[in-house]
């Protein structure tokens, strides 16, 4: 029964490293031409199976067969980004830059109001009426000196 299982066992290795070296780049495998490692696993088939997988493989692959990407460390992933605000060296440096609030000046009396004078009826009237006459007046003066200025006659005072 021992010899079953060891025969199946060298059977799964040959036939995983045979798989995984067909399946992996030339350019990926280490130390032998891959041609060469597959004629090693093929004719000496326990340890050219053992050899593959410790010599012939990439140094990172992955169990699955022919994958040579690799999970990096947790410790070798670069640190995230840090927000400005989460910066303790950036925090610090704002600090300094804003002056400090002023301190608070004596206590001075409120400016004097002035006492508003009541309107004068008759040039300010309700929703500026009286002020749309006196710009209609004024616009009808310009007018008639400037017809007057074009027909040659001298303005009146």
């Amino acid at each position: 029964m021992l010899y079953g299982l060891l025969f199946f066992f060298s059977l799964g290795l040959l036939l995983f490293s045979l798989l995984d070296c067909i399946a992996t780049a030339s350019s990926s495998c280490r130390n032998l031409p891959k041609s060469l490692w597959i004629l090693l696993i093929v004719f000496l088939p326990t340890i050219g199976s053992v050899a593959w997988l410790l010599l012939g493989r990439p140094v990172k692959a992955r169990l699955l067969s022919g994958d040579i990407r690799y999970r990096p460390d947790q410790a070798a992933r670069p640190k995230r980004p840090l927000g400005p605000d989460d910066d303790p060296r950036f925090l610090e440096m704002t600090r300094r830059m804003v002056p400090p609030p002023p301190a608070a000046p004596a206590k001075q009396a409120p400016p004097a109001v002035p006492e508003k004078k009541p309107a004068d009826p008759i040039q300010k009237g309700e929703h500026g009426v009286n002020e749309l006459r006196a710009w209609e007046r004024d616009l009808k003066r310009r007018e008639d000196e400037l017809r007057r200025r074009l027909e040659g006659e001298t303005p009146e005072d």
